[in-house]
């Protein structure tokens, strides 16, 4: 059957009966055109604040590195001359009436003590005092120009006349407590040369030395210690001619270990043993001790004189041998010329007591120019001296020696 169209009055009846459901659907709509601009706000507000959190703890951090920056500007060492200037740094030492300090404006510099007016050194420090421990503490100087060092609460006053120097508590023992094994910490020279000759007659020379010193504790503090002293020349020259070849060996090598009772004063103990061909010595046996003392002692300069007894044992090629005991006198020098140059010496004189009229002395010059950082050329003397040697051999064994040395 046919369905014919609603009219207008009926169209209008079912909208009015289905208003609920028309009006329901318009309500779901709005509801969720409204959703997503709530959410929208929310999100911006929640964006607002984590940016306002962000700001505040950028704000915070600030603060805390300016704190802490100023926390350890203040506690840079700070020296106040008495004309008014004002340094900020670091402390390095204090010796010979000069404050060494690490500006952090100027750099490294020296300022005399006598110029200056306060001086605030924010960690301990060691007073270095002649004949006596050393003082450890916080250091203040006084009006007088003496130093008062406190710790746990308590001062001390130390003498300006009796301090020998003043360092970082910290570096004090690190010099004191540094154990070394027996092959560190030694400073010297070792060098090497070479020369020949071709002619008439063909040469050869070899020429090596070794000149070191082993000491603990280093300057600038003393306390009784052990110094180790070691020497070693060799000289292999060889000469043919003819079909005639003649060779001339020397060796030489010594060890002494000395007790510093004081910065100056040592007593020592040392060994010695040499072949020298050119005067048929095949080999000598020397041991002794003694007492010596350092004339002068500074940064540039080290003379010492040594003074002992030594028991001596020689064996020549010639199947002879021979026992005796010697006086020992003897000096070393050791001087920095220039930046670049250094001068080394050491005479030894051995008197015979057993055989008196008999005698033998050793020496050695070094001149030390330095090429670079750890290179230097070398040139210098060595002088073997015996009064008695076996017959057909000369007296006095003379060599000279130039070569590379390297510093260590």
């Amino acid at each position: 059957m046919r369905r014919n169209p609603q009219s207008p009055a009926k169209l209008h009846s079912a909208t009015a009966r289905g208003k609920a459901r028309v009006v329901s659907l318009p309500m779901r709509n709005s509801f969720a055109a409204v959703a997503p601009t709530e959410h929208s706000s929310n999100q911006k507000h929640i964006e607002i604040n984590f940016a306002q959190r962000r700001q505040k703890m950028k704000r915070i951090v600030g603060v805390f590195l300016v704190v802490v920056f100023s926390a350890v500007a203040g506690r840079a060492d700070v020296v106040v001359l008495k004309n008014g200037d004002r340094l900020t740094g670091t402390f390095v030492n204090i010796s010979g009436g000069n404050l060494e300090f690490k500006s952090d404006a100027a750099g490294s510099i020296t300022i005399p003590l006598e110029k200056i007016q306060s001086l605030s050194i924010e960690k301990p420090v060691a007073v270095v005092v002649k004949g006596k421990p050393a003082v450890e503490g916080q250091l203040e100087l006084e009006p007088s120009g003496n130093w008062q060092v406190t710790k746990n609460g308590k001062s001390q006053t130390v003498a300006a006349s009796d301090v020998e120097t003043i360092i970082p508590e910290q570096a004090y023992n690190g010099l004191v407590e540094h154990k070394a094994k027996p092959w560190q910490d030694w400073k010297g020279n070792a060098s090497l040369g070479y020369s020949i000759q071709r002619g008439d007659q063909q040469t050869s020379t070899i020429s090596s030395a070794v000149a070191a010193v082993r000491e603990r504790p280093e300057a600038p503090i003393f306390i009784r210690h052990f110094r180790t002293n070691y020497g070693l020349t060799m000289l292999f020259a060889k000469a043919q001619q003819n079909g005639a070849l003649v060779q001339s060996n020397t060796i030489s090598t010594n060890l002494r270990e000395d007790y510093l009772l004081s910065p100056r004063d040592f007593v020592f103990a040392l060994g010695q043993l040499d072949h020298v061909q050119a005067q048929g010595l095949y080999l000598r046996q020397t041991v002794g001790g003694g007492f010596g003392h350092d004339l002068i002692h500074n940064s540039r300069t080290i003379f010492s004189l040594v003074g002992g007894l030594t028991y001596v044992h020689e064996k020549f090629y010639n199947g002879l041998s021979d026992q005796s005991a010697e006086a020992l006198v003897g000096e070393k020098l050791g001087i920095q010329l220039t930046k670049w140059m250094r001068l080394d010496h050491y005479l030894n004189f051995y008197p015979n007591l057993t055989n008196t009229g008999q005698y033998r002395f050793d020496t050695a010059s070094t001149l030390a120019i330095r090429l670079s950082n750890p290179l230097s050329l070398n040139t210098g003397v060595v002088d073997l001296f015996l009064s008695n040697p076996t017959p057909g051999n000369k007296k006095n064994n003379l060599a000279f020696t130039t070569g590379i040395g390297y510093n260590f």
